[in-house]
């Protein structure tokens, strides 16, 4: 199935376009599936960040989340993807201003909304390992820590 403006796709709303119903397989099989696999590969390419190979400015707290997310992050079948995922992440912020400062104004403006908390037990517990109860906390109260 070739996905078109005859489909009718551009009404739909995007959780519905990407999980349910008709489309859902089309996606995985010809966006999801080939774009994990590019990113895989090409992100690969990246060399490994660690604290010894890098100095700006906050990459030293990027390793420091990317190594919590991986000791409560207990999803085998997305961890090459989110180790490539990262690598790529901390490797053009260490080394592309443009892109730091662009994610510098992303968490100014994520702390000036009214961004809402992460479900209670979200991810969940089969896939996390984080102790329970988590999430639920408001970004307010999670600045004041």
């Amino acid at each position: 199935m070739g996905i078109s403006h005859s489909y009718g796709w551009e009404n739909m709303q995007v959780n519905t376009f990407m999980l349910r119903g008709d489309t859902r397989q089309w996606v995985i099989d010809k966006l999801k599936t080939p774009l994990m696999k590019a990113i895989i590969t090409l992100c690969k390419r990246y060399p490994e960040p660690n604290k010894g190979n890098t100095t700006a400015q906050n990459t030293d707290i990027l390793i420091d989340i990317r190594d919590k997310f991986f000791k409560l992050s207990t999803n085998q079948t997305r961890k090459e993807l989110y180790e490539a995922a990262w690598r790529m992440f901390i490797v053009e912020f260490e080394s592309e201003p443009e892109y730091r400062y662009i994610f510098y104004w992303i968490i100014e403006e994520i702390v000036k909304s009214d961004w809402k908390p992460r479900p209670v037990g979200r991810p969940v517990p089969d896939l996390w390992a984080e102790q329970y109860p988590y999430g639920g906390i408001p970004l307010k109260e999670l600045m004041k820590k």
